[in-house]
């Protein structure tokens, strides 16, 4: 049994965006427009079609809806965000009420999914995660990405979560460690020695930046993709991540 876990929200907005319309109504007067049965039905021929190439026995749609807990924790959270394409919403709604899509509030699809390929009895067999998100490397599996499936083994997920922490992701609106570029970072984390606990050299990084133990927190926590004991099931709230956890 393989079962695809498919970033919704990539996928809806990469369909809606491609499929939006100009109409130009004459005097300096323009209106933007989406055929949305169109976008639905191009949906659900991407993921059939995905189905059939990876020779998966059935897909997990997930999708984000509204704001999450990361918001909460850091007022830039996504601030630079441009507009989503006409009709996105009646999308995501139409894939959730129509097609099972699954979300949970406060949290976004990349953590659902990161949920659902760490959680062992929720979907059993192979899972394989359908997303161009650099975040899902964090997360220790299959994912789907260019063309090709690949394995993240736990020490890999551990390392690209590690690198996230230190450069920060400017899309997604939060820092990281000020003069940490991407190669700074892997060497940082390369030079670790073997068995030595890895949250102090990052502490080390921020506090050479001036900054705090709670400033590197600040950021691991809004770097860190949920995996299932991110998460408490019975209360539905998210599990903040700890060094000492």
């Amino acid at each position: 049994m393989r079962t695809l876990l498919i970033d919704g929200d990539i996928l809806v907005v990469s369909t809606g965006a491609v499929l939006e319309r100009e109409i130009d109504w004459g005097d300096d007067e323009w209106t933007l427009t989406c055929d949305v049965k169109e976008v639905k039905a191009t949906v659900i021929d991407t993921i059939r079609r995905l189905e059939r190439d990876l020779e998966a026995d059935q897909s997990v749609i997930t999708l984000s809806m509204g704001t999450t807990f990361r918001h909460e924790l850091y007022h830039g959270y996504k601030k630079g965000r441009g507009r989503k394409p006409v009709g996105t919403n009646e999308v995501k709604r139409w894939l959730i009420e129509e097609h099972g899509a699954k979300y949970k509030p406060g949290i976004e699809a990349d953590d659902v999914m990161g949920i659902l390929a760490t959680n062992p009895r929720i979907i059993k067999g192979e899972k394989v995660i359908v997303s161009q998100d650099k975040d899902m490397l964090t997360i220790p599996g299959m994912i789907y990405r260019d063309g090709d499936i690949i394995t993240v083994s736990p020490e890999e997920a551990l390392r690209n979560w590690l690198t996230q922490t230190l450069t920060g992701d400017t899309t997604d609106g939060y820092p990281g460690c000020p003069g940490m570029g991407p190669v700074k970072a892997k060497k940082l984390i390369a030079n670790i020695p073997e068995g030595d606990r890895w949250w102090p050299h990052i502490v080390g990084a921020y506090e050479s930046a001036g900054l705090t133990e709670e400033d590197a927190l600040m950021q691991a926590r809004l770097a860190r993709i949920l995996h299932n004991g991110d998460y408490d099931h019975a209360n539905k709230k998210v599990i903040l991540w700890h060094p000492n956890q």
